[in-house]
């Protein structure tokens, strides 16, 4: 009986490791806008970025159920694929990390930080 209850442990320990990250996709998934950019002594609040967008200067990211995802910054298209279990955002080689808490995705590296809002 031990050895069974060990197996069954040992089961659902390699399970949980597999969806380390617990971030749904189904979740994750949508379209995004800048909320926040800090970086370079420069640091935008929320009404900066909202005049930003009023003159047609703006930034958002669409995530799509294909593992891959679209930043456009101010009319430039970046295409990036993501990895969900390692919470990384991949371009040109180049590995980001970022965390998700159901309704932000927000990127620290270096001092720079940039956080979207999920809007659909």
């Amino acid at each position: 009986m031990k050895k069974i209850a060990g197996i069954v442990i040992t089961f659902l320990f390699v399970l949980s490791l597999a969806s380390c990250s617990g971030v749904s996709q189904d979740k994750f998934v949508g379209k995004y806008e800048l909320s926040k950019a800090e970086g370079v002594g420069i640091s935008l609040t929320q009404e900066q970025i909202d005049s930003m967008k009023a003159l047609g200067l703006s930034a958002s990211l669409e995530v799509k159920s294909d593992g891959t995802a679209v930043m456009d910054f101010i009319d430039e298209q970046i295409e990036f694929t993501y990895n969900l279990r390692k919470m990384t955002f991949s371009h040109d080689g180049k590995e980001e990390k970022f965390t998700f808490d159901g309704e932000k995705i927000a990127f620290n590296n270096e001092g720079r930080k940039l956080e979207f809002t999920k809007v659909s």
